[in-house]
């Protein structure tokens, strides 16, 4: 017989009358014995480490499981937090259980002034699945070394002791479920009366809220797959419980890569499966784990073949049949840059590739239109000089355009440069002597010449960083701007404020910070309100992603102080493209100047007598 989930349901801890029984947080296995520990042993009292002060909150939160939510509270000591109420906890689904059976409930754990994250480290759920609770903590966590726990550890072990035992004055059997590193503790307080410790209790404000579905795919709980096989058993507990924990894992494996195939009608080679496989045996023995999480599952896969496959496999081992409505305003959507993917962050660029929802493909289809154009021609003739509707002054347009073309030639001289190769001269001059390495091997006496040219390289963008100005001091102002024709390009950029020089009426002198440039034109979306682009840490940065997000060649120019960090030319390699840095201080400085400094003007009305106050740029 298969090892199935909770098969050792009744290997607890007892003291007395009462049974303790340990959970990893956030573990399907445990969830499962603790609901068949519950139906079995018929206990009088539930006992659960969840906070008293919360207890409105969780309860109403439990009994619209298996839809998940969250109990955002604000606690004594000021410190904000928050508990994800979900069906493959195993101190959650005691709760759960008890309401639904109508077995008296209490919530026992203190709220300390800092709640603490789940982060017990102990041996993998699967192997106390496997060899029951009683018998870990008796041959594991007796050999392990002692737990220096701080006060308030002590003092919350102490109160749930407390509350325990005013619970047998008042049942003859109960059950404690809390986290397994509290079960010794707790074994010996019980073993002795132990008064109530004066521990602050209350909280500020609580609120229940619906978990936004995009959360689940954060890894901030179990893999939401194998929550989903837990809920489908227990709809129907008179089944056998899930499979264990390997065996599932296998086959999420293989039905995620058969959902990539479906998907991209691309199939996954065995090699792939095979080095996803080694991979991930080789990674868990070095973290000494004995089975993956959804982090590992996910990265593993991006090693094993490509960003494009790791896509897939964490859509798939992240759905859930019964999640939350995604436009229901009240949703709450965990960020990774606030909570860890489970102690790590993993980057799909994957989200790059996608950047245009069939909504956003509609209005640049529309932006590109004869209707549109015709519009921009009326509002061009008939522009109001007294109204604002902010512009570029064209002269400065043509030449920015001419810059950018001349640094693409400069980029191909670069890489023309690097890729070029010398061969003693037989019989073909090839591209001409090469002097440098004839004069470098004079002792040969030999004649060197240059090899056949390898080709250029295509760009779709150029990014010119003039001042990175991370804490926006410098260049407050942003904003995107579509080309007005097919010769001029799709411009973002940061820069100074707009009307604190005035050179003319409705003409305000500016200076770039940084910009982008991307052909064809009429494409981009505004990338300062784009989420695509969130996790970009800064605006100069943000501009060097845009560029390769929005390139439809695989070059792109990249102008600045300092080189592009390596994570951006991984990214841009992972598209199929390349970063070329040309170093800012090696262009002219009078015509980098030049370039950086441009004139907005208030309307289009205004281009009609803009040169009188303007240099005209030849």
């Amino acid at each position: 017989m298969p090892h199935l989930m909770g098969q050792r349901w009744s290997d607890v801890v007892k003291v007395g009358r009462v049974t303790l029984a340990g959970v990893v947080h956030y573990r399907a296995e445990f969830a499962v014995a603790v609901h068949r520990l519950i139906r079995n042993l018929n206990p009088d009292c539930v006992c659960v480490e969840l906070p008293h002060a919360l207890r409105g909150e969780i309860s109403t939160g439990l009994r619209q499981l298996p839809q998940h939510s969250l109990v955002l509270f604000e606690t004594a000591g000021s410190e904000n937090s928050l508990i994800i109420l979900e069906g493959s906890d195993g101190i959650q689904e005691a709760a759960r259980s008890a309401l639904e059976l109508d077995i008296p409930l209490r919530f026992v754990d203190p709220l300390s002034s800092r709640y603490p994250l789940f982060t017990d480290r102990l041996a993998d759920s699967f192997l106390v699945d496997k060899i029951g609770q009683k018998t870990f903590i008796e041959k594991v966590l007796s050999n392990a070394a002692p737990r220096n726990d701080d006060p308030e550890n002590v003092a919350r072990e102490t109160f749930m002791a407390s509350k325990i035992q005013e619970a047998l004055a008042a049942h003859e059997k109960v059950l404690f479920v809390g986290g397994l590193a509290h079960v010794p503790g707790l074994a010996r307080l019980l073993r002795e009366r132990q008064a109530l410790p004066l521990v602050k209790t209350g909280v500020k404000a609580a609120q229940l809220a619906p978990l936004h579905p995009d959360s689940l795919k954060k890894g901030f709980t179990d893999i939401p797959r194998i929550t989903e096989a837990f809920e489908r058993w227990r709809s129907r507990p008179d089944g056998p419980p899930p499979i264990n924990r390997h065996d599932l894992i296998l086959r999420l494996m293989d039905e995620a890569a058969r959902y990539y195939a479906r998907e991209t009608h691309d199939s996954v080679p065995d090699y792939v499966r095979l080095t996803w496989a080694k991979f991930l045996r080789k990674w868990l023995k070095h973290k000494a784990l004995l089975l993956p999480d959804l982090y590992h599952l996910v990265a593993a896969a991006r090693a094993a073949m490509d960003e494009d496959f790791a896509y897939h496999v964490h859509e798939y081992l992240a759905d859930y049949e019964w999640t939350n409505d995604p436009f229901d305003p009240s949703a709450v959507l965990l960020d990774e840059d606030s909570l860890m993917f489970h102690g790590h962050k993993i980057v799909l660029h994957k989200k790059l590739r996608t950047l245009f929802p069939s909504a956003r493909k509609y209005r640049l289809q529309a932006v590109g239109s004869t209707k549109w154009k015709e519009h921009l021609r009326r509002k061009w003739e008939t522009a109001d000089p007294n109204e604002v509707d902010i512009c570029s002054y064209p002269p400065e347009d043509v030449e920015v355009e001419r810059w950018g073309g001349a640094l693409m030639k400069h980029a191909n001289h670069i890489l023309h440069t690097a890729q070029h190769e010398s061969e003693p001269f037989v019989a073909d001059f090839g591209e001409g002597p090469d002097i440098r390495e004839t004069l470098r091997r004079f002792y040969e006496n030999r004649l060197y010449v240059k090899t056949a040219d390898q080709g250029g390289m295509e760009f779709g963008s150029v990014v010119v960083i003039f001042d990175e100005d991370e804490r926006s001091a410098n260049c407050p102002f942003q904003m995107t701007w579509l080309g007005e024709h097919s010769q001029e390009s799709d411009m973002a950029f940061y820069s100074t404020l707009p009307g604190a020089q005035i050179v003319g009426p409705g003409i305000s002198r500016m200076e770039h910070g940084g910009f982008v440039l991307s052909y064809p034109p009429m494409r981009m979306f505004d990338i300062w309100i784009d989420p695509a682009f969130d996790f970009v840490p800064t605006r100069h940065e943000r501009l060097l992603v845009a560029g390769v997000a929005y390139s439809e060649k695989p070059g792109i120019v990249y102008v600045a102080r300092k080189p592009p960090a390596a994570r951006w030319k991984k990214l841009a390699k992972s598209m199929g493209k390349r970063i070329i840095y040309i170093p800012l201080g090696s262009l002219n400085p009078l015509h980098v100047k030049r370039m950086r400094t441009f004139h907005m003007l208030q309307n289009k009305g205004v281009r009609n007598y803009a040169h009188e106050f303007l240099k005209r740029l030849d």
